[in-house]
Parts: structure tokens; C-alpha cells; sequence
């Protein structure tokens, strides 16, 4: 008898009207046939078997999570590049124990190297890399994918050449990569670093290097993979990359040159949009995650005026508005004035999912994250200009990485109590 209760409480509560629009990406793994997707480039994602797969150009990206296989739904991805110049070309590295595609332990369908110690030659393995700019204070982030399948007494450390170096080395004997070694900074061109590692799932980690650096650079850089253990100790790597950047992105194939995958870019425009949505009133419903916490502005929908961006729009996203560090943010805007913003400091975590609504109607609005309290506002006037939703990005900046798992409208302003459901 308590369970029955329990449903008929919660069916209460539950909004009686459908929404409008509906976007499921995580369970469908597809895009509604309203939506334009633009990428003027290829990218890459993990699909349901945790193979790497490519998408070609407009080719929208539905990822998984390489340990658990977890559907996340749309890939989102600011525009990168992969300095490295060649990384599918496994007889690009200067010293390998073997120049020819490892067929034998293959890297969930990327091309691979098999990669040993030879010290007699005097150096180590190593891919050139497109020179990665002057300035000051440039994040630059080096990845590789490794399977340590015949290692029994290697580390691996990587190295990023340019006028002078930094480096970090990890211990891949036992399978799972020990981060072994602090930093070495040689030369007064890097002043910082960090390292990580993703366990990708069978036996496969993607190695991350972080470095800042504050020089300029005059000629090609190199990306250094350092494994020791001697010629019969060998390792298995895909998937070279160096990007600028403070944290590493999905990979980017290259081959000859370095390579750039384009701004991610899904939107709704024209009767698409105007056949679901109320100008009056409504309720915007939001579950994604992020990639990188230090940047603020990162909107993963916003609802906006195409001819002006800036002066209306309704948005919802990471330290959306300008927030404070760690908060979500729920702001409308309409002709120039805003309307209301509301700042939540719920405590996000990385590639963690989070959920937000916002609903609106003159002189009553609210924002909820995570099923908490909701936060409120008693005036503001609406727009009568927005045209046009767009996900993982807006006119201030956009998601850095991320991903949009579901988005619903309902064309009402559903009640606090089933704002705080709907997010719970």
C-alpha cells in the first residue's frame, strides 16, 4: 500500500501536458529531423562497443563512455588542433621496433604502433609537430593512447620539445599506468604541468601530459614518447595528439599535416522552431555534463534572437551569465534587459551529469538545478524576438566539451514543484 501511494503522489506532481520538443540523445542516439547540425570538419566519438568511430563533416557525434560504455548522448567540442603531423601513419615515428600496423593488439580501431626501447640509436621514438605559436601563458596538452600488453619492467615517459622541455613518467609494468615521476621543466619556457590518465576499458589508458607554456617557439616541436625495458619490452600505442588547450579533446586523425575539427554546431531555426515554442510562457528541461570547470560562459541551450544575440535570449549551462566557478546558471534576457539571472552553487563535477529548468512567464519566472529549492523572480518583461534554439554555444562564448544527454520544452510554465521533479 506505501508503494502505491508513493506512484499516485508522484504522478501529481508530474506535469499532464507534453512537451513540444523532445530530444532524447542519450536513449535514441539520433537527431530529431528538426535539427540543422553543422561541423565543417570530421570527428571522432566512441561508440556502444567502445570502438573509436569517425563522423564525417555536418555528422553529428553520439559518445559513450569507453570504461562503462554509458550512452552520454550529443558529443559537444570547441574547434581544436592536432599538432602532431602525422598520427595514423604508424612509420612516422623516427624509432620504432616495428614500423607496421599492430594487428595483433589492436586499440578499440585505431591505427597503432608497436613502440620498444632502442638505445642504441641514441634517441627516442618521437612524431613531429606543427610549431604551436608564440606568447605568453599558452596551455598545451599532450595525449597518447597506450596498451602495455608485453611490458614487464617499462615506464613511459612523454616528453613536449620545444625550446626546452617538460616531461612526466609512468610505470605501465603492472598494466595500469603509476605515475612514477615528478615533472622535469628544462628551460625557461614552461613554468607549469600536470599529468592524468583515462582508463578507456581492455586494458587501454590514455596518457595525458599538461604543460603551460610562456615562450615562443621558432621551429617544428615534437611530441616524445621515452619507453625503456630494452627492445623486448614493448608497448602498443594510437592516437598521438597535441593540442592547444588546457585539457585534452577527443582525437583528432592526422596524416602529413596537422589537423583541426571544427566547432560543433546543432540549432533549430525557421517553423521548426516556432511550431513548439510559446513566446508568453514556458518551460526549457536540460541534462548534460561538462568536460572543464575553470571557464565560464559555457551554454549548453540557449533560445535567442538570431539578428541579436546578446540582447535576447533565454540560456541555461555552466556559469552560464558569467558565474561564479563550480555554479550552473539560468539567465532570460528580453530587448537589451535582463529579465532575471540566477547563479546555483550546486557543486559540479566533471563529466558528471546535471540537470536544470527554467520557466518563464511575465512577472513569474524560476530556475531550479538538481531538484533543489527553486529560485524565483516576480517581474520581468519578456521578449517577443527569440527565433531560434541553439545547444552548445551562445553569443558570449560555448561548451568547451560536454555533452547535451536530453532537452525538453513544454510550451507552459510548469509549476515549482514540477520544476524540481523534473530535475530531481
Amino acid at each position: 500500500m506505501p508503494l502505491f501511494t508513493s506512484s499516485i503522489e508522484l504522478s501529481d506532481d508530474y506535469p499532464s501536458i507534453r512537451p513540444s520538443l523532445n530530444l532524447n540523445f542519450a536513449g535514441s542516439r539520433a537527431l530529431d529531423p528538426r535539427i540543422t547540425f553543422t561541423r565543417a570538419s570530421v570527428g571522432t566519438y566512441v561508440d556502444g562497443n567502445g570502438q573509436f568511430k569517425t563522423a564525417g563533416n555536418d555528422e553529428a557525434r553520439f559518445d559513450h563512455d569507453p570504461l562503462t560504455l554509458e550512452s552520454l548522448g550529443l558529443l559537444i567540442e570547441e574547434s581544436r588542433t592536432n599538432l602532431v603531423n602525422n598520427s595514423t601513419n604508424n612509420s612516422s615515428w623516427n624509432v620504432v621496433a616495428s614500423a607496421v600496423n599492430e594487428t595483433t593488439y589492436p586499440i578499440k580501431g585505431l591505427a597503432t604502433t608497436r613502440v620498444a626501447d632502442s638505445p642504441s640509436d641514441g634517441d627516442s621514438p618521437y612524431l613531429g609537430c606543427s610549431n604551436f605559436g608564440t606568447g605568453s601563458s599558452i596551455s598545451m596538452c599532450m595525449s597518447i593512447y597506450v596498451d602495455a600488453v608485453n611490458s614487464t619492467s617499462d615506464t613511459i615517459t612523454l616528453f613536449l620539445f620545444g625550446s626546452g622541455y617538460i616531461n612526466h613518467t609512468w610505470n605501465i609494468s603492472t598494466g595500469v599506468p603509476v605515475p612514477t615521476e615528478s615533472f622535469s621543466i628544462n628551460g625557461s619556457n614552461y613554468n607549469s604541468g600536470s599529468q592524468e590518465f583515462i582508463d578507456c576499458g581492455g586494458g587501454i589508458y590514455r596518457l595525458i601530459l599538461k604543460a603551460n607554456y610562456i615562450g615562443s617557439v621558432t621551429t617544428t616541436a615534437r611530441f616524445y614518447l621515452a619507453p625503456s625495458g630494452g627492445a623486448s619490452d614493448y608497448c602498443i600505442v594510437a592516437g598521438a595528439q597535441m593540442e592547444q588547450g588546457a585539457f585534452p579533446t577527443s582525437y583528432i586523425p592526422t596524416s602529413g599535416t596537422a589537423a583541426t575539427r571544427a566547432q560543433d554546431t546543432p540549432l533549430i531555426t525557421g517553423t521548426n522552431f516556432t511550431d513548439f515554442y510559446n513566446q508568453s510562457e514556458g518551460t526549457l528541461v536540460l541534462s548534460a555534463d561538462i568536460g572543464y570547470l575553470p571557464v565560464s560562459n559555457q551554454s549548453a541551450v540557449v533560445f535567442e534572437n538570431t539578428s541579436s544575440q546578446s540582447t535576447d535570449l533565454i540560456a541555461l549551462g555552466y556559469r552560464v551569465g558569467g558565474g561564479a566557478s563550480g555554479n550552473l546558471g539560468g539567465w532570460y534576457q528580453g530587448n537589451g534587459a535582463t529579465a532575471t539571472f540566477k547563479d546555483h552553487s550546486v557543486g559540479v563535477t566533471v563529466n558528471s551529469e546535471f540537470r536544470q529548468a527554467f520557466a518563464y512567464k511575465t512577472d513569474d519566472l524560476a530556475s531550479v538545478v538538481n531538484g533543489t529549492t527553486p529560485l524565483t523572480d516576480n517581474s520581468g518583461t519578456l521578449s517577443t524576438s527569440i527565433d531560434r534554439v541553439r545547444f552548445g554555444e551562445y553569443y558570449s562564448d560555448g561548451m568547451t566539451s560536454g555533452h547535451i544527454r536530453q532537452f525538453k520544452y513544454y510550451p507552459k510554465r510548469l509549476t515549482n514543484a514540477q520544476l524540481q521533479l523534473l530535475t530531481s
